[in-house]
């Protein structure tokens, strides 16, 4: 039934008829700012939630974003090169929106790898080796190629499977539903919402005095949701002055002491695997933060014997103008 399909699926006509003639090797020097910036939002789109995030660093030079975009699609060249060539002409494009540009173009062609695919796929034991000093374009190559196999194999597009992959490491329904009435009301409907909040205004929280999102040569906002094989950690973030690392929890509602046990394994994989991170020195203190509306007491009692772990309580202020 069509109400059990993922959003992305049940739009998927309607996404293609939209965008798919954009990127075509003979419009692309014709798409405009508007055009890009209203591909890269979830309510056109129905499928990637933070594309929209680096959509004015990727749009400051329009001639360059063409020039990337055009050797993005442009078939007669590698996979491989074009890729790096598009990543390293336009400024905030990561793997995520490369990889929405060329599903969108071919979808029985190129896969999605963003940090949900990645850790489907690691959850399957199909994450790819890479070549010592690959570079991004040939990690996307090979990444591909196990995609294009997978979907082989199950008999759907890429642009289906990349759905299928998002559910296997389940992705929410709707994510931007309640969006405004959170913001609004002061309480988030889900955890995924918290997320997006606090990723849209890190600059205003007061954690980004000393800490930010962790990034890497891949991609500009790899800490959101990182992928380790074992769960998605909300929010990986690195310290601006010191060798630490932390990662945020978010949960909405009144909050058991499970958390405490899923935030320790984060923690624990972190600082296991600490080598792998870019510009992070393996001998980095790795820590977590538990953001919560509501803690129970069960909860303020676990955390309290874990020196790694701290505790927040997230509340909003609503500000009333009348308008003129």
């Amino acid at each position: 039934m069509e109400d059990d399909q993922p959003d992305s699926i049940v739009h998927k006509d309607s996404v293609l008829d939209e965008y798919q003639s954009l990127f075509q090797p003979d419009e692309i020097r014709s798409i405009t700012e508007q055009e890009f910036k209203e591909f890269l939002l979830y309510e056109n789109n129905h499928h990637w939630t933070g594309l929209h995030r680096r959509r004015s660093m990727m749009t400051e030079d329009m001639e360059r974003l063409r020039d990337g975009l055009e050797a993005l699609v442009d078939e007669e060249q590698d996979l491989a090169s074009r890729v790096q060539t598009t990543k390293e002409m336009v400024d905030g494009m990561g793997k995520a929106t490369i990889s929405a540009v060329l599903v969108t173009t071919y979808p029985e062609k190129y896969g999605v790898w963003n940090n949900r695919s990645e850790e489907a796929l690691k959850q399957l034991d199909l994450w790819p080796d890479f070549e010592y000093g690959s570079d991004f374009g040939q990690r996307y190559d090979r990444v591909n190629k196990v995609l294009l196999d997978l979907s082989n194999e199950l008999n759907q597009d890429l642009w289906e499977l990349d759905a299928l992959l998002g559910y296997l490491v389940d992705i929410e329904e709707d994510p931007q539903e309640g969006l405004e009435d959170a913001e609004s009301t002061g309480e988030f409907v889900k955890e995924k919402h918290l997320q997006q909040y606090l990723v849209n205004h890190w600059g205003q929280i007061d954690l980004s005095e000393q800490w930010m999102i962790y990034s890497d040569a891949d991609d500009p906002e790899a800490g959101v949701e990182f992928s380790t094989g074992i769960g998605r950690p909300d929010i990986l973030l690195t310290h601006t002055s010191e060798e630490r690392v932390c990662i945020l929890e978010l949960k909405k509602g009144r909050t058991s002491d499970r958390a405490v046990g899923q935030l320790l394994r984060y923690v624990g994989w972190v600082r296991d695997h600490l080598e792998d991170l870019e510009d992070v020195s393996a001998d980095a203190d790795v820590e977590g933060r538990l953001i919560v509306s509501e803690p129970s007491e069960k909860l303020e009692y676990a955390i309290s014997v874990v020196p790694e772990l701290t505790l927040y309580e997230y509340g909003m202020e609503v500000t009333l103008n009348q308008s003129t």
